[in-house]
């Protein structure tokens, strides 16, 4: 079209002419040309020396207070300013910042190890395709009258959701910890995995020997809080119920209060990830008689009202496999 017009343009046809003898809108015209030049350029704006740009002094001035030992274990911001007050720089401190962060100068600065050197922790990788199979614990401050502040320690059965041990106290100490589980295996079997993230209270020794031989243990990494997420989403689960205190006016309070809390949760929460049995049932092994009971009234359903069905409705099935850091794909 472009080509066309061009050679109607001469001596005796203007643009406005000859766009009106084609039929071609006069902007449509200067638009694809201008495009089609701009594609014909062999420039980009990455070649282009910026006027402004700092000069490659100013650039190495930038670095060596970046690298300056007096000044490694302060933010960027800060090693910023005090390289600007000494008069050792001559940008603004979004440049300044825009350097750090291409040479990877950003976020802990301080030299106590260099990032990605030393022995990485493995990623916990650990299985719950039935019950007792994986357990998970954590621990979980909830508030007290004042700045007095409980410790919630809670442990559940990850295939099922269901908590299999709990305590409230005063104090996070191993020793509660040790007792906790002594009477949840007593009362619940020994699981296959015990999981957990890098707390005192999870490595200690006492622990250790109580799980050495029978359980095996299992920890998150440190600062992956997606490691041990199933411990994480019940801590919500429990800080978000709408029936959740501000404050608990003393220890026993807390305790009444989560007791009840656990029993409603374990036999009335029709859980998402359990597609919609309870903790308590799947836990127990009767989610298949409520599966069975389901799919007998659907059916039921079904043949009296087909109309209201597009095909026979299904129950939901049984919890899947689950785990932590298992692979989607696998």
């Amino acid at each position: 079209m472009i080509e066309a017009v061009t050679v109607l343009v001469g001596p005796q046809w203007s643009v406005v002419r000859a766009c009106q003898i084609l039929g071609v809108p006069r902007s449509t015209f200067y638009h694809r040309r201008s495009r089609e030049a701009l594609t014909h350029r062999s420039w980009s704006r990455r070649d282009v020396r910026q006027p402004h740009a700092l000069s490659p002094d100013e650039v190495d001035a930038v670095v060596q207070v970046l690298s300056d030992p007096d000044l490694v274990d302060r933010s960027v911001c800060q090693a910023y300013w005090a390289g600007f007050d000494a008069g050792r720089l001559s940008c603004s401190q979004s440049t300044f910042y825009r350097i750090a962060r291409a040479r990877d100068l950003v976020g802990d600065r301080r030299p106590c190890r260099a990032r990605g050197s030393g022995p990485s922790r493995p990623k916990p990788v650990a299985a719950a395709g039935e019950v007792n199979q994986l357990w998970s614990w954590d621990i979980s401050e909830l508030r007290g009258p004042g700045r007095v502040r409980y410790h919630l320690f809670l442990a559940m059965d990850v295939y099922s959701r269901y908590p299999v041990g709990w305590r409230i106290e005063n104090r996070a100490s191993r020793g509660h910890a040790i007792e906790m589980f002594t009477d949840a295996f007593a009362r619940r079997g020994l699981p296959q995995v015990l999981h957990s993230d890098n707390g005192a209270q999870m490595r200690s020794h006492e622990l250790r020997d109580l799980l050495a031989g029978v359980v095996a243990a299992s920890y998150s990494r440190p600062h992956v809080s997606n490691d041990n997420p199933f411990s994480e989403a019940l801590f919500k689960t429990i800080k978000y119920d709408p029936a959740m205190p501000e404050h608990f006016d003393s220890i026993e309070h807390a305790r009444e209060w989560m007791s009840d809390f656990l029993d409603r949760y374990s036999r009335e929460h029709r859980h998402l990830g359990l597609h919609r049995h309870t903790p308590h049932d799947v836990f127990t092994g009767v989610a298949h008689h409520v599966r069975d009971t389901r799919q007998a009234h659907l059916d039921r359903l079904h043949t009296a009202y087909p109309s209201r069905y597009a095909k026979a409705p299904q129950a939901p099935q049984l919890p899947a496999p689950t785990g932590i850091n298992l692979s989607k794909t696998g």
